[in-house]
């Protein structure tokens, strides 16, 4: 069966099969989070395909939310508190690929989300016992802006809780992003980085565009 998404006009194929118990289900909108379909009978609906994507602006963002959110599943449990969020927010400046030039009038009023952030704390079993210990941080934060118009996405922020490190988990995350970016023909930047990170990304296969600032290509090795 198809369903049509009234709020950004996306449309899916879902089937519907039959369930031995009865199911409370709610289908969801990935990229606008509309609910599309609501059933408490004895039926679940499996996706199969989008058949219809809506603008840029919001499924980009959408599917990001979602495939992170999904990434995220596993190591929910961990945290006390954990926020995955999207929104609208101004970023500080647009970077030209092309001249090197920066631009800080860019415009946030076209539709679509421009902000995305994971936030949260993980809890630490192990007891503080040194000044270093100390600053082994708990928190977590990922922030992301869409700059839509000159079709760029930058990370600004990734912070790893301590205890999660040496996993994989933060180029994992790039990676997820680097590839949905991909599909829309977006460009993802990472900026505003220490001199550490910058230098591990560089080693890696990142493009240099300036000293706190690489972008990912397919070239940069995140696996």
């Amino acid at each position: 069966m198809i369903l049509n998404c009234e709020i950004c006009h996306a449309k899916f194929d879902v089937d519907l099969i039959d369930s031995e118990e009865t199911i409370n289900f709610s289908y969801y909108c990935i990229f606008c989070e509309n609910k599309l379909l609501e059933s408490n009978e004895k039926k679940k609906f499996i996706p199969k395909d989008i058949i219809e994507y809506p603008i840029s602006q919001i499924a980009l963002p959408g599917i990001i939310h979602t495939l992170l959110n999904n990434f995220m599943d596993e190591y929910k449990p961990m945290f006390k508190e954990l926020s995955i969020n999207k929104g609208w927010a101004k970023s500080n400046l647009h970077i030209s690929l092309d001249d090197g030039n920066y631009n800080d009038d860019y415009d946030f009023t076209k539709e679509g989300w421009t902000y995305f952030q994971i936030r949260g704390t993980i809890d630490d079993p192990t007891e503080k016992k040194s000044i270093e210990d100390i600053f082994k941080t708990p928190g977590m934060a990922l922030a992301i802006y869409f700059l839509h118009e000159y079709e760029q996405v930058q990370i600004q922020t990734l912070m790893i809780p301590y205890l999660l490190r040496r996993k994989g988990i933060g180029k994992k995350i790039i990676s997820i992003i680097y590839e949905a970016c991909k599909v829309f023909g977006y460009r993802l930047l990472v900026v505003d980085m220490v001199e550490s990170f910058y230098n591990r990304l560089l080693e890696r296969g990142a493009i240099m565009i300036d000293f706190e600032t690489v972008e990912i290509t397919d070239n940069t090795k995140l696996v």
